[in-house]
């Protein structure tokens, strides 16, 4: 130490109380938890402003942290894994008893423009995609039919209904909707199986019509996978992430659509009404999972709400964005990996910081209690280790 003295302060005379006094100044300055204090703070808003580069918009430094110890991510499908413009592909009309045609083909098509009529009306008045890909339809032939209706109201989760006045000036009640709803109301689909079963493997949503208890129409509709989404499952997998998808449409459907997006059958779950969604997540939490939702709609909210992490697209509905904790304004899914990757690399940077902020600390007060560093050292000592925090911070701008 007394070999050391000359070296270390040149100036100082280390005698009684002068030395005391200038230990104590040194033990003071190389004990501050500056570094501490700015290890956690500076490496969130590295990483927010990273994520911010990227289309990301991350809510808070909690929203970070959560997102850093995800292990399990579930996918809505409709406006998530497909690209969410869905459009009528083939329309089955058995043409019920009621609305059967007495005879010609003209008559024929100005039943089957009476039943398109009906679900284009029933389906205007909602912004779910799938009805607006309905309300989109076109008569056959003649002149487009607007039936009067009333009483129209829409059923989360299952489709729309109304009563809609009949050629004969009749009221019947019309429903248009998911085919496990038409089945809960004594609706007979035998008659359109084969067209259900066929539509539904090449990943189609099929959406029945009903007059009362009559089958009047289906509708198969399909929307495209969006071309990154399985590339994304799979740098998931890479990151040891587990995949679900979770729709409210049939099990057919669900299946080709996961098969195209590389999620495994045994995480599929099909015909899951939008309040299971969020009991679906809590199942997933009381596994030991830390679940990640991905969703765009109103239906999703809960689910986004329940989960970990809420991961919302860019054109979710604005109570999707206000359950998430997480918004991707580009609307591709190809961020949720990197939001995630990013999320973990932050994580690790905090743990670096204090890390080497509490080796400062507990390597400096030690020489300084001793007497082997002056305060001037002790001083550039805390300077270098802010800086070194910061520094490493800093990396996860140019995070890959």
């Amino acid at each position: 130490h007394d070999l050391l003295a000359p070296f270390l302060w040149p100036a100082m005379t280390p005698t009684g109380a002068a030395k005391a006094f200038i230990i104590a100044a040194a033990v003071l300055i190389v004990a501050c938890p500056c570094a501490m204090g700015l290890a956690t703070p500076a490496a969130i808003m590295a990483g927010a402003n990273a994520a911010a580069q990227r289309g990301i918009l991350i809510r808070d430094g909690v929203a970070l942290e959560k997102a850093g110890k995800v292990t399990a991510v579930i996918f809505d499908k409709t406006g998530t894994l497909t690209i969410g413009k869905p459009e009528v592909t083939e329309i089955y009309e058995p043409l019920a008893p009621s609305l059967s045609p007495l005879g010609g083909e003209r008559v024929v098509r100005a039943k089957r423009d009476r039943v398109r009529g009906i679900a284009a009306s029933l389906a205007r008045s909602s912004t779910h995609p799938i009805s607006q890909a309905i309300a989109k339809l076109e008569p056959e032939g003649g002149a487009p039919q607007q039936p009067e209706l009333s009483d129209w109201r829409e059923i989360r989760g299952a489709g729309v209904e109304g009563k809609a006045r009949m050629e004969d000036g009749e009221w019947k009640m019309a429903r248009l909707g998911s085919l496990r709803w038409l089945k809960e109301a004594g609706v007979d689909l035998a008659s359109g199986e084969k067209f259900i079963a066929e539509w539904s493997g090449q990943g189609a949503t099929i959406v029945g019509l009903a007059i009362d208890q009559l089958l009047a129409g289906l509708f198969a509709i399909k929307d495209t996978v969006k071309p990154g989404a399985r590339d994304v499952v799979e740098k998931l997998r890479r990151q040891n992430l587990k995949t679900f998808l979770l729709t409210g449409d049939n099990a057919l459907t669900a299946a080709s659509i996961a098969r195209e997006a590389g999620i495994e059958s045994k995480n599929v779950f099909a015909e899951v009404r939008p309040e299971q969604k969020a009991d679906f997540v809590k199942k997933l939490q009381a596994q030991g999972e830390r679940v990640a939702f991905v969703g765009d709609g109103i239906n999703d909210a809960p689910a986004l709400e329940q989960a970990d992490l809420g991961i919302a697209v860019s054109r979710a509905s604005d109570l999707a964005r206000e359950a998430a904790d997480i918004i991707l304004l580009k609307s591709e899914i190809e961020a949720v990996p990197e939001a995630l990757g990013l999320a973990r690399a932050t994580l690790r940077t905090i743990k670096q910081n204090l890390f080497w902020a509490f080796f400062y600390n507990a390597l400096g007060v030690p020489l300084a209690a001793l007497g082997f560093i002056s305060p001037i050292l002790c001083a550039a000592a805390m300077g270098v280790s802010d800086l070194i925090v910061i520094g490493n911070a800093l990396r996860l701008l140019r995070w890959r």
